[in-house]
């Protein structure tokens, strides 16, 4: 399976305390990020899917 680099930037302590997090469960922010995109693949939807849309009553 043919893989694509992804790069992005965030601000040095976002990802130092994402890091740290991380790792006390045992994955890399790289493999964290990896297994998040896997299931919004997998799955079809994503968390956010409803995050910015109007709520109407």
């Amino acid at each position: 399976m043919a893989e694509k680099l992804i790069q992005l930037r965030v601000e040095e302590n976002v990802k130092d305390s994402a890091d740290e997090i991380f790792k006390q469960q045992g994955l890399t922010t790289q493999t964290a990020i990896k297994i998040f995109l896997t299931q919004v693949a997998n799955n079809g939807d994503s968390p956010f899917s409803n995050l910015f849309t109007k709520k109407t009553n």
